[in-house]
């Protein structure tokens, strides 16, 4: 007989009265961990992870269990994959009279009706609702369907640039002066916060794995298993994904009964990237491969796509450009002979590895003297020329566009990846431009510098300032929680990179929801040097290529509007093994 029982609160204490050779091997293999001498201790996550494992493992011995009651208060507290994927959706009616019982005041849309009756009924689901769809409704009217007592807590984990709109967003639903809590600054400070006992609070994701991550991770998993019903949303849930913080988010899930993860670009890159998301929110289903995991999902997240908000489809362009002459001869001499000849990008560029190459790249092709220094043996004669030309070719188009479209009384944001290529754009157009990138603070109410060159002023500064006309972002920084929509109609790319989730989420900052009598156009332009080998094309490719794969996971037709163009590969390939050929590697794409 195995007995299950809990070790305090965070391990779980297996007891067996005859170990055999079957019994010795099983928890060898999953725990790496032997009985000493009859019993062995594993920590809750691990042993959720394995949980269906162990269930068959017991089933086909037919080895008799023992549970104890606090073993099986953890085990039945985490939300069913199995009652999830054949619940019962809630009503309407039910919905709106629980949510406004514990003073719920927003009255859901259609669509945010449509996507409650399921998220309602069970405790663990996802929403994957387009910008502009009121995902933040769907997370507030959730908590509130679930909620059994007013002691119940919310905790939000979400990127920084987001917590400004979770607090607006509480205040218009409850019509409340409560604010969320946002758990910041050292670990004193934080529990200092948490010791208040505020019903909302709030944490970004970098704050759980960066300078005293232990310190403050511990805090919030005590905060969790203190509060054992407890909500936890994970806003832009695809930030999960990164190696520190899906172990991190891993560690706390077993211990949450009611969660949901929201974004609209689920897998942004690959099937992949929906593995941490899932396991936060059934930490026991054991997947075995991506289309597994496709699958799995499709019982327990939600949808509502642009379609059926009614939005217009964006209108693309593209603007194929001509190299300046001297960049042009660069570019032949330095790149396509060399390649040819069997010289790598990384040799070229002087970079240890090949994705850093292939973004050295994309950020010589728009602005050609930014990575000057990284290219071995360059001749002088030829780099003076190329600064001769100016900021080149890209630069210069996208500012010329900029002010054409200034002069028709137009705001543009200009999208670039490259921090030297915003400030630079920024400054070409002087108080008539602001500029956001990573290194641009986010300001709260704690913060005493003067908010001047907050990313909230520059933001306010674009949307009310009629002098102000062009914002240039970094789409990593700008991308997400940012409502532009009602004050721009253009966004320009000078490039763009491999991530398909940044560019969706940075199109999605003036394509969103707005009311049908302000509705307009909205453009989206892409600038590209027309070059054999160029980069700039496999970029569009790959982008597509993901978007395709997102469409069909969520059954998404009107994705593919998104691709921006089409264009023939082959008219920009050379024989023998190309930049481009190379790109195809799955190094890169990961």
């Amino acid at each position: 007989m195995l007995s299950f029982s809990m070790d305090g609160r965070e391990h779980i204490k297996i007891q067996c009265d005859q170990i055999n050779k079957d019994i010795k091997f099983f928890f060898d293999d999953e725990f790496n961990k032997q009985f000493d001498p009859n019993e062995i201790t594993i920590d809750v996550p691990s042993f959720m992870r394995t949980y269906n494992n162990i269930n068959r493992f017991l089933a086909k011995n037919k080895i008799p269990i023992q549970t104890s009651d606090d073993f099986l208060n953890i085990v039945n507290s985490i939300p069913s994959y199995q009652a999830a994927s054949s619940s019962k959706e809630i009503t309407e009616k039910d919905i709106l009279k629980k949510i406004q019982i514990e003073g719920f005041k927003r009255i859901p849309t259609k669509d945010q009706f449509r996507n409650l009756r399921k998220l309602c009924s069970i405790r663990a689901g996802a929403s994957f609702s387009v910008p502009g769809a009121g995902k933040t409704t769907e997370a507030l009217a959730f908590h509130a369907y679930h909620k059994s007592s007013d002691e119940d807590k919310l905790l939000v984990i979400s990127p920084i640039n987001a917590f400004t709109s979770w607090n607006e967003e509480l205040q218009e639903c409850y019509e409340t002066k409560d604010t969320f809590a946002r758990l910041r600054g050292t670990v004193q400070e934080i529990k200092a916060k948490i010791n208040a006992n505020p019903q909302y609070m709030i944490i970004n994701y970098e704050a759980l794995y960066t300078h005293n991550t232990d310190e403050k991770f511990n805090t919030i998993k005590e905060l969790i298993l203190k509060n054992h019903n407890i909500t936890v949303i994970l806003d832009e849930s695809h930030k999960s994904k990164g190696e520190n913080i899906s172990e991190i988010i891993a560690q706390i899930s077993p211990y949450i009964n009611k969660k949901l993860i929201l974004t609209g670009t689920p897998m942004p890159q690959a099937p992949t990237d929906l593995r941490p998301q899932f396991n936060f929110l059934y930490p026991h289903e054991h997947i075995i491969n991506d289309d597994e995991l496709v699958e799995k999902f499709n019982p327990v997240y939600v949808r509502t796509t642009k379609k059926d908000l009614g939005l217009m489809k964006p209108i693309y362009n593209i603007h194929k450009l001509s190299p300046n002459p001297a960049f042009k001869l660069f570019y032949d001499e330095y790149f396509a002979k060399r390649l040819a000849a069997g010289s790598t990008l990384e040799d070229i560029l002087s970079v240890k590895s090949f994705k850093e190459a292939v973004l050295k790249l994309l950020k010589l092709l728009s602005n050609p003297t930014s990575c000057f220094d990284d290219i071995f043996n360059l001749d002088p004669s030829l780099a003076n020329h190329i600064q001769d030309e100016g900021d080149g070719a890209k630069i210069d188009a996208v500012v010329k566009r900029a002010q054409d479209l200034i002069s028709e009384g137009e705001k543009v944001i200009i999208w670039s990846s490259f921090v030297i290529n915003v400030e630079l754009i920024a400054q070409k157009f002087g108080k008539k431009a602001v500029f956001i990138h990573g290194g641009v603070p986010s300001r709260s109410e704690e913060d005493n510098f003067t908010e001047f060159d907050s990313r909230e002023e520059k933001i306010r500064r674009f949307k009310e300032d009629p002098e102000c006309m062009v914002l240039v972002a970094n789409p990593a920084a700008a991308a997400e929680s940012i409502s532009l929509h009602k004050y721009c109609n253009y966004a320009l790319y000078l490039d763009r990179t491999y991530n398909a989730g940044q560019f969706l989420q940075s199109q999605d900052r003036i394509h969103r929801l707005v009311s049908k009598d302000m509705e307009k156009q909205k453009y989206i332009e892409i600038f590209i040097l027309d070059l054999p080998e160029c980069v700039d094309w496999k970029v569009h490719a790959a982008l597509n290529r993901k978007i395709d794969n997102m469409a069909a996971f969520l059954n998404d037709a009107s994705l593919l509007s998104l691709h921006g163009f089409d264009y023939d590969l082959d008219a920009y390939q050379d024989k023998g093994r190309t930049v481009i050929d190379k790109l195809d590697e799955e190094e890169f794409y990961n």
